[in-house]
């Protein structure tokens, strides 16, 4: 969206169907074409004018030295953020650059206004970004960012309508790169496994992160997989701020409600371990299957202990250096792909799930 002027084969088609009598009608609606391209909230990819190496690259830093970076954490009350930004830090230390850290308290607003603030500012050349709310700050980061040569590199969660999206197509023009291990094919081989594990159908409650948060629009989106196979029936959502206690909460809620409940999906390791708590408490362990997405230590050791059924591994440490070290490979002129899929990290022994026949061969990072 950061592209106003459309692409030389897409003008000439258009010049194409204008007939000579009507050259300046046609002229007028071509340039109403181009300022409702402008209004859009994404370009795909693959209609882009630009490349992430053309990025800020007038008004820019010109070496990574002069790199002012501001981080805008998804929030910092729970041990992935929280790792996430010790590496962050100390990445940024190992660069030599400045960053400053900015908590969105998981409030999209919040973090919109603070994306508003430092791009006014005039403090920072760089953005570190974990949307809260991807859509909210879309035109911010492709259109805003880049005209003041700011260089923005999103992690975690994809931006501009894009939470659903594969592949290099969770990257939005405009940015330098976009980094993250929870694209929605990942949570569709999540929920593929819980089919695989239970033939005879099964009872499925789901647990998630706030609503606009772009994993828990994944999340969603692959489980309407379960309506393709008899005898799975989602009974129950609830979405939650990640937490312990409203993973709790939410878990007893829903096992009361649901005596016959089979599986409980939770698309965080901070939740799930409120709701082993309440499947425990209740006296079904073993007779609720509690399915995690977080891959901590906790839950490598819950694995084994049996009280997950399996877990998938996320790697906020690497998440964030990435994102980092991107910038710093911008401006140092370096080729930076348009998508960094953590699933393919030599962290992991080639696949982010953990069960209880493999658990032993992960190491958490948080």
């Amino acid at each position: 969206m950061n592209h106003l002027t459309p692409t030389p084969s897409v003008t000439a088609r258009r010049r194409g169907t204008v007939r000579r009598s009507a050259r300046t009608l046609g002229a007028a609606a071509a340039t109403l074409s181009v300022l409702l391209a402008a209004g859009a909230c994404s370009v795909p990819a693959d209609q882009s004018a630009g490349s992430s190496a053309e990025v800020g690259a007038e008004k820019g830093p010109k070496k990574v030295a002069d790199l002012k970076i501001a981080y805008f954490s998804a929030g910092t009350s729970n041990a992935y953020l929280q790792a996430a930004i010790a590496a962050g830090k100390k990445k940024a230390s190992d660069l030599g650059v400045k960053l400053d850290v900015f908590d969105g308290q998981f409030d999209a607003q919040k973090q919109f206004d603070q994306i508003q603030t430092a791009l006014t500012s005039g403090k920072y050349n760089a953005f570190a970004v974990e949307p809260n709310d991807g859509n909210l700050v879309c035109k911010l980061l492709t259109k805003q960012a880049p005209q003041k040569g700011i260089l923005v590199s999103v992690f975690n969660l994809p931006i501009c309508g894009r939470a659903t999206k594969l592949g290099e197509e969770t990257w939005e023009p405009g940015t330098v790169t976009y980094v993250g291990g929870q694209t929605l094919d990942v949570y569709e081989k999540w929920v593929g496994q819980v089919v695989k594990d239970n033939p005879d159908g099964a009872k499925v409650a789901l647990i998630s992160g706030p609503d606009l948060n772009a994993n828990t629009i994944c999340f969603q989106q692959a489980a309407k997989a379960f309506a393709q196979h008899k005898g799975f029936e989602v009974v129950a959502r609830q979405s939650t701020d990640y937490t312990t206690p409203k993973g709790n909460s939410a878990a007893q809620t829903i096992l009361q409600a649901n005596p016959d409940l089979d599986v409980i999906m939770s698309n965080f390791s901070g939740m799930s371990r409120g709701i082993v708590q309440a499947v425990n408490g209740a006296g079904r362990k073993g007779k609720v299957k509690i399915y995690d997405f977080g891959g901590d230590q906790w839950a490598l050791d819950s694995v084994r202990r049996g009280d997950l059924q399996q877990s998938v591994m996320m790697l906020p440490a690497q998440e964030t250096e990435e994102a980092i070290q991107a910038l710093a490979d911008q401006v140092s002129g370096k080729t930076v792909p348009h998508f960094i899929n953590l699933t393919e990290s030599s962290e992991l022994p080639g696949t982010p799930f953990a069960t209880a026949a493999t658990v032993d061969e992960f190491k958490p990072e948080y």
